[in-house]
């Protein structure tokens, strides 16, 4: 497979995703209530804060961990 090839069947994937997507998600919409959709975005909200924390925890033992690799070198 060439890769002009791969890029069309990449980008043919991500505007299905997109498409998908939107669909799903005015679907839900149009089932919700708005408290139902302001605790979704709460909740949501609150993953992507622990998630985010959870990335910087892991860089800085990744971190700590390399700096001590260089210092055992030494």
């Amino acid at each position: 497979m060439t890769v002009k090839q791969k890029a069309l069947l990449q980008t043919a994937g991500i505007l299905a995703i997109i498409v998908g997507g939107s669909l799903g998600i005015n679907l839900i919409l149009q089932n919700l209530t708005a408290e139902q959709i302001t605790n979704g975005f709460a909740i949501l909200s609150i993953a992507l804060l622990i998630y985010s924390m959870y990335g910087v925890v892991l860089s800085r033992l990744e971190y700590e961990e390399t700096l001590n690799k260089l210092v055992d070198k030494k």
